[in-house]
């Protein structure tokens, strides 16, 4: 099933509802929404967010680029649960690659975990390859999977 939506740009008033579903997708180890308001006032054409028709978010991602080694990074994705399903993070996945491609960066990266199947088959679907699995990535004795894709 297809939902209506459209990808735009974050605006300030969308950070609350951000961190909401930041919370719900990734708690205990979301962003706080003081970094989300960081992000946007630093990132804000590397953050996107997938609108219905009413305005409500049903999704949303963002990025950052290391320029010193020209890489993009996808820090975040999240879709509502009940909004999965219906291609939104593979619209915003694109959209935030369109961005990397737009400022030549030709190598983006990013983490999941490791039993996050529906997010390792998106990325994939979208060019990402398995590099390596980190045991200890955030320090905690985290594994996550490392993805890359080059375009």
């Amino acid at each position: 099933m297809k939902s209506n939506f459209k990808i735009r740009t974050v605006v300030k008033e969308d950070l609350t509802r951000i961190f909401e579903m930041e919370e719900e997708a990734f708690k205990p180890k979301h962003y706080p929404l003081f970094v989300l308001r960081q992000l946007y006032d630093i990132l804000p054409d590397l953050f996107f967010v997938a609108v219905d028709e009413l305005n409500q978010i049903k999704g949303y991602c963002f990025g950052g680029i290391d320029y010193n080694n020209k890489m993009g990074w996808v820090f975040a994705l999240a879709v509502a649960k009940e909004e999965q399903k219906k291609k939104i993070g593979q619209y915003l996945t694109t959209e935030l690659i369109t961005a990397f491609k737009n400022k030549n960066i030709n190598i983006i990266q990013l983490t999941t975990t490791p039993d996050n199947n529906p997010a390792i088959n998106l990325y994939k679907k979208l060019g990402f390859k398995k590099e390596i699995e980190v045991m200890d990535y955030y320090l905690d004795n985290t594994p996550r999977i490392l993805m890359k894709l080059e375009i």
